[in-house]
């Protein structure tokens, strides 16, 4: 087992043990039989929704777009985020560009270069969404530091991508040079297909597109975290959905166990003491809500893996063999 995988099992699993240790699992299986099974729905709805927006963002963001289809692209999208649901080390995302690039016949480096970009602008959306928390509530000084490295790491990244995107040239040349010759052909080819597919980060209009994409994403998932507290009978605010995002978004870019087991759990109860929710309804809303979005996720994935002649182990194999 990869060193990565076990830090990622001993995260999720001391982040599941400081959720649940002051919940008396007695007390949790009376909430659950009182569950509104039609909210419960309507968030699996929009854990959908929100990815079939996705697919449509990330047309924005991959070069040279105009004829792909925004169904491939949620097709790559569901089985990617069905593989980081069930295998380690975030595969579902390399899975999502290779797939991508098989039914689009375009090059996996360059498909895998927008879906950082996705990522990133996923990082922005969590710190504006931060931002505006911090304006109107109290943090906990570690979310407050989270915020930070998220924000330097964030912008570190855009920095690095957009020097790699204008120095391009400069940057092979320069590997060519350094890396041995059996070798240097591949991989700097490799890294120039990657480059490549960062082109929207030179499109102002692409790019504020894609931004401006982020918004009903988000929203999505915001009306999903609402409906899911309806289903559990928590009194919050709409506001309440915003800060479960938020700090849910800090924790999923922890290492982590598949399907971010654990990190769920604890930044959702951390975020709904903020609004006095009782330990024990917040741990099972967390519970049903990660239920919520998983299942669906998960199924629909799993069946558009099977339509693509794909298994699981498929997946798996992508990350040593792409």
């Amino acid at each position: 087992m990869r060193l990565q995988t076990v830090i990622g099992i001993a995260v999720s699993a001391l982040l599941l043990y400081l959720a649940a240790r002051n919940v008396q699992l007695a007390e949790i299986v009376p909430l659950l039989g009182q569950v509104n099974y039609f909210f419960l729905a309507l968030a699996g709805a929009s854990a959908l929704l929100a990815v079939w927006l996705r697919a449509w963002r990330w047309r924005y963001l991959i070069p040279n777009s105009q004829t792909m289809k925004t169904a491939n692209l949620f097709s790559a999208t569901m089985i990617g985020f069905m593989g980081n649901n069930l295998l380690p080390l975030r595969i579902g995302d390399l899975a999502r560009a290779y797939i991508a690039a098989r039914k689009e016949n375009a090059t996996a480096s360059a498909m895998l270069a927008t879906v950082v970009v996705e990522r990133l602008l996923d990082v922005f959306a969590i710190l504006a969404m931060l931002s505006v928390i911090f304006f109107h509530m109290p943090m906990p000084r570690w979310i407050a530091n989270g915020f930070l490295i998220m924000l330097a790491l964030g912008g570190a990244a855009w920095l690095a991508l957009f020097l790699m995107r204008s120095r391009a040239n400069l940057l092979c040349a320069w590997l060519g040079r350094l890396l041995p010759s059996r070798y240097a052909g591949q991989i700097t080819g490799l890294i120039q297909s990657f480059l490549e597919g960062l082109a929207a980060m030179k499109s102002s209009k692409n790019l504020i597109i894609a931004m401006s994409l982020s918004v009903p994403i988000w929203t999505a998932y915001a009306l999903g975290t609402y409906a899911a507290l309806k289903a559990c009978a928590i009194d919050a605010p709409f506001s309440a959905s915003w800060v479960v995002l938020a700090f849910v978004g800090i924790g999923v870019s922890l290492p982590s166990a598949p399907g971010f087991v654990g990190t769920f759990q604890f930044f959702t109860v951390a975020a709904l003491a903020l609004y006095a929710v009782d330990p024990q309804q917040a741990f099972g809303f967390s519970l049903l809500h990660h239920l919520a979005q998983y299942i669906p996720v998960t199924l629909f994935g799993w069946i558009l893996l099977v339509k693509e002649q794909m298994s699981l182990g498929d997946l798996a194999a992508i990350r040593t063999d792409k």
